[in-house]
């Protein structure tokens, strides 16, 4: 039975904190497995990096709801991560649509989540004319949104601008919850369209197979 009198209490926060030493590592394994994470195993690691961001924002709302605590300071890191999330998937879409279509180069090299999104939007019209298409225009407000307030990806990760500006000004409010909520239903076109674009290129790839003769 653990001893947890006040007296016990005080000895442990009286306990100095760990310090580095040179027997520390940081990217290496340890005999606790289960929070040894596997890295480099997926082929095409662009969907599990997106995946990570959203579910790391996910779990830090989730902290917020269940302790009504820490939102101000978490705020931060949940819009970054749900934003590069965004970007990750944004991209992904891209890449996918420009393989299916040959068009050379992956996607366009930059931050700037408005454009990205234009470019993906256009491909998705090309690809699937018809498809979810008031989705996508709610979708492109959104994004366009969350653009006027983080267009290159640097207000929630800075206080100040690189003029020395504030990173959000004239914003005083942001219910993580809510932003959880739209981020949610904005991932269901974005993760569906990527499923699809991986259907059409693995069908794309039999049928390249069949007439060079593999299958």
């Amino acid at each position: 039975m653990t001893d947890s009198s006040p007296a016990n209490d005080w000895m442990e926060l009286l306990k100095p904190p760990a310090l580095p030493s040179s027997e520390d590592r940081l990217f290496t394994s340890q005999e606790d497995w289960w929070n040894n994470a596997c890295v480099n195993w997926c082929h095409d690691g662009w969907g599990l990096y997106a995946s990570g961001y959203k579910d790391a924002a996910d779990l830090l709302v989730q902290h917020v709801e269940q302790r009504s605590s820490g939102q101000d300071s978490l705020v931060y890191p949940v819009l970054f991560f749900y934003r590069q999330y965004l970007e990750l998937q944004i991209k992904d879409i891209i890449r996918q649509g420009r393989r299916l279509k040959d068009i050379t180069g992956d996607f366009p090299k930059h931050h700037h989540i408005g454009n990205l999104w234009e470019v993906c939007h256009n491909l998705l019209s090309e690809i699937s004319p018809g498809d979810s298409v008031v989705e996508l225009k709610e979708i492109a407000r959104l994004i366009s949104e969350f653009s006027a307030v983080d267009p290159s990806s640097m207000a929630f990760r800075y206080p100040q601008d690189k003029d020395g500006n504030p990173s959000l000004p004239g914003i005083t409010h942001i219910n993580l919850r809510n932003v959880q909520d739209v981020i949610g239903k904005v991932s269901v076109i974005l993760m569906g369209a990527s499923a699809q674009l991986g259907e059409y290129l693995s069908f794309k790839h039999e049928m390249e197979g069949e007439f060079r003769g593999e299958w």
